[in-house]
């Protein structure tokens, strides 16, 4: 075997051939799977029947214009925690239960309003006189208060953007976060 200068090893020669078949085998699986790839995920994700079956594609958006209800009330009412008042259905809630849950978190008056759930965490321990979950889905007392879990002292009462006066039963949160005992 011929060897190559200034080397204790037999000529690179069939090496640098391997190396480069080995490239241009790697170079052309990436190339061929990038130009299929547009191919296959079309194919995994279609649905039955060509595209000239289901008529003309639109391009998925929101055209406000097109819609005349409002979704969302954003009217804030007057409101101070504590207040008084009857502890049932406080007026017209800003947030249903299920806009509550989408949404995850409301600010609302200088509150952040966060859910936890009895069928994730019970709270049988809690104190809660006449408990029961009232017609919207909040856990609430026998006088009508939604249940929430805060650091004020417990008993201290809040008003809530979901339509019903809430009051501390819970710890868990900080500050001028409650959570919301839920279904």
């Amino acid at each position: 075997m011929p060897m190559a200068s200034g080397s204790a090893h037999p000529s690179g020669s069939w090496r640098a051939r391997v190396r480069g078949a080995g490239a241009a085998g790697a170079a052309l699986v990436l190339l061929g799977t990038a130009a299929l790839s547009p191919f296959s995920v079309a194919a995994a994700f279609a649905d039955a029947g060509s595209a000239a079956d289901r008529g003309p594609q639109r391009a998925q958006g929101l055209d406000a214009a097109r819609s005349a209800e409002t979704v969302v009330d954003t009217g804030v009412s007057a409101a101070e925690p504590g207040g008084a008042g009857a502890a049932g259905p406080s007026g017209k809630a800003l947030y249903t239960l299920q806009q509550f849950m989408f949404m995850g978190a409301v600010n609302w008056q200088g509150y952040k309003f966060t859910f936890y759930s009895q069928q994730v965490l019970p709270g049988t321990g809690l104190d809660i006189p006449g408990r029961r979950v009232n017609a919207d889905g909040y856990v609430s007392d026998a006088d009508g208060y939604i249940v929430l879990a805060g650091s004020a002292p417990k008993g201290t009462v809040y008003d809530t953007p979901f339509g019903y006066r809430g009051k501390i039963y819970d710890r868990g949160t900080v500050g001028n976060h409650l959570d919301v005992y839920i279904r």
